[in-house]
């Protein structure tokens, strides 16, 4: 590798040459210090809040946060593009890692009158998975109190910003939902 040349996590291709999902990990799991890509530099960096690393005020992270690469939802406000953000349901991984996935749902809240998508996935490996839920009725009748953990998780993490819920979206509108977002 020369010198100076860093990966783009960013615009990685959205899918492996495996064909699947693939999700850039920013907080791992079990983490109270959220991450950020800063796309010019190329790099990881701490979320700010005043000048200082970000903390999370609540309980850790309920599992890897990162973003699906290669995706850009457009804030009509500021014109500025995010990448969609997922959720990994998996034992802890470290920031910058790029995990394929299956997407299995998608949870939507409403923040300051715009709609968040959170993509909630677990890992393609099956030597990778916690959850063995690769739809997201069988993560309802599987393991009820971990949809629940997650809603709450995005509801109250963050006691700045007034998150509502908007719902719960299976497999199908989330493949979707991923391909619209697409650059």
């Amino acid at each position: 590798m020369v010198a100076g040349c860093k990966t783009d996590y960013q615009h990685l291709p959205t899918f492996s040459e495996q064909k699947q999902l693939q999700v850039v990990i920013l907080t791992p799991a079990g983490s109270n210090h959220p991450q950020a890509y800063d796309a010019q530099k190329k790099t990881f960096v701490n979320m700010q809040d005043a000048g200082l690393p970000a903390s999370i005020k609540f309980l850790p992270a309920p599992a890897n946060l990162g973003f699906i690469p290669s995706t850009a939802l457009k804030n009509a406000e500021t014109a500025e593009s995010y990448p969609l953000q997922a959720l990994v349901l998996a034992e802890s991984v470290a920031t910058g890692t790029v995990v394929e996935v299956i997407p299995i749902g998608t949870l939507t809240l409403q923040i300051a009158d715009e709609t968040n998508y959170v993509i909630v996935t677990i890992p393609a490996k099956p030597s990778e998975q916690v959850v063995a839920a690769a739809t997201l009725a069988e993560l309802k009748t599987k393991y009820p109190a971990a949809k629940e953990i997650i809603q709450q998780w995005f509801l109250h993490h963050n006691p700045n910003q007034k998150a509502r819920l908007g719902g719960w979206h299976d497999e199908k509108y989330t493949e979707d939902l991923i391909r619209r977002w697409l650059e």
